[in-house]
């Protein structure tokens, strides 16, 4: 009888060690961190909403001991850290996200490994040591169901970043093997996640992120003190995918998840987000970008243009247009993030998306109102989603056409960041707490040596209130 899923994980995570990590590997882990950071500190700022109300938990959960809260400037234990943290490096869905799997382990995995390595006093190798076993479990059991999780109204990062987070901190904490399959089972237990927030712009799915990282902590503790849990998790027929997903549409890929574990890495294919809202829609912005070059040759405006196509693929082009009147005109910050017509329309009008599209002030602006009025979606049959999020857009305007057809999302394997763009998306998360010495501290913490004191390294992002 073949070894179960968990048990396999499990060993993986348990005999990882820091040697064990290409180079390669082991410096995207630290880009990656990077990256994490700076969008917690980006969603910790008071001028958006969540951050407020975050900040306000922060302050209400604060302990004399335990791990930061980034941007909050407090100290919680490290399982409310975790959760803090993980929300709010996914409040403003700029957290990494890998292409098939749809995992998402920046918000899940690393503010889990973080506040444990804070609290427990380890170094940057140790982490990122964690953040690899995390980011390959939780990517690993992404590919068993594919977009179905999606399809289904359910969102991967709270559903499997718990997984994904008991592989990390289980590697954190030494625990072996069984130990840490016990803890999957639990974590099992905690597995939960709607997307439905994301249809009426509620701020409830950035917890998903939170959870996720709570979750894998609390899992990995009850896991150490002696409480058990079912190996057969994943594949058993009350288990966590069959629970989840049943009726089945055809079968689960049961093969893919432990083949070449400790050979075929992942963790370098997940991309880093460039824009602030949800990724399906980064292409359309890349390509508007490039039609925007056109238009200015053709002496074209977008006041010229009479109408928008955009082809993508379900179940995404649904979760970016359904409701219709809500997504032509978003009311809430969070209801814009996943807006279609509003992004593609502000893109067109400003020339690109950022933090400040989707504060309140702009969600009223005309021009980009009566552009999304314009917008008209239908489903891309070329597409390779969930590899990708491809993106085809047609405009007219008078006599003339233009089309592009953007095959990568900007900051995937095929597409990457440069580690300039990295740096300047950081500097744009962080300036707002630590200032004209923003992008200075981000080259800074990417190129911190293996041996440098987790506590080090949060100073660094550290500005006292």
């Amino acid at each position: 009888m073949s070894p179960s899923l968990s048990s396999a994980l499990a060993e993986f995570s348990a005999g990882l060690h820091y040697e064990d990590l290409p180079a390669p590997v082991r410096r995207a882990a630290q880009w990656h961190l990077v990256d994490t950071i700076g969008v917690a500190i980006a969603g910790a700022d008071p001028a958006e909403t969540t951050g407020a109300a975050l900040g306000k938990l922060a302050r209400q959960w604060r302990s004399d001991a335990g791990a930061t809260v980034l941007g909050a400037g407090e100290t919680a234990r490290p399982e409310s850290a975790a959760l803090l943290n993980g929300s709010l490096a996914q409040a403003l869905e700029m957290d990494d996200k890998h292409g098939s799997s749809l995992a998402r382990p920046g918000s899940t995995v690393t503010p889990a490994v973080l506040a444990v390595a804070q609290d427990r006093g380890q170094r940057l190798d140790e982490v990122l040591t964690a953040m690899a076993a995390g980011y390959e479990t939780m990517i690993r059991l992404g590919f068993v169901a594919g977009k179905r999780f999606l399809a289904r109204g359910y969102h991967t990062s709270s559903l499997i970043g718990g997984f994904g987070s008991v592989a990390a901190i289980g590697r954190l904490t030494g625990l072996d093997a069984p130990h840490i399959a016990d803890a999957f089972g639990i974590a099992g237990t905690f597995a939960s996640g709607i997307q439905e927030s994301t249809r009426t712009g509620s701020t409830s799915k950035i917890l998903h992120g939170g959870w996720g990282a709570h979750a894998g902590i609390v899992a990995t503790d009850l896991a150490a003190a002696g409480i058990t849990g079912p190996s057969t998790v994943f594949e058993g027929d009350f288990g966590f995918f069959h629970t989840h997903l049943t009726p089945i549409e055809d079968e689960l890929d049961w093969r893919t998840p432990a083949d070449g574990l400790g050979t075929r890495w992942h963790l370098p294919d997940t991309a880093i987000k460039p824009y602030p809202c949800c990724q399906l829609m980064h292409s359309f912005i890349a390509g508007v970008k490039e039609l925007l070059v056109e238009f200015a040759a053709a002496g074209i405006t977008h006041a010229d243009i009479d109408k928008v196509t955009c082809l993508l693929a379900e179940p995404g082009l649904t979760l970016v247009t359904q409701p219709a009147d809500r997504k032509t005109h978003p009311q809430e910050p969070h209801e814009a993030r996943f807006s279609l017509p509003y992004v593609v329309a502000s893109a067109l009008v400003r020339g690109d998306v950022g933090l400040s599209t989707f504060r309140v002030p702009a969600l009223s602006d005309p021009a980009v109102g009566a552009l999304a009025d314009k917008i008209v979606t239908a489903e891309d049959p070329d597409s390779d989603y969930p590899k990708h999020c491809p993106a085809v857009i047609e405009v007219k305007a008078g006599d003339r056409t233009f089309t592009k057809r953007v095959p990568y999302h900007p900051g995937c394997a095929e597409a990457p960041l440069a580690d300039d763009d990295v740096l300047t998306k950081f500097e744009r998360n962080t300036t707002w707490l630590l200032g004209a010495q923003s992008r200075k501290v981000g080259a800074e913490l990417a190129a911190l040596p293996w041996d440098t004191p987790v506590a080090e390294l949060i100073a660094m992002v550290e500005v006292a209130r």
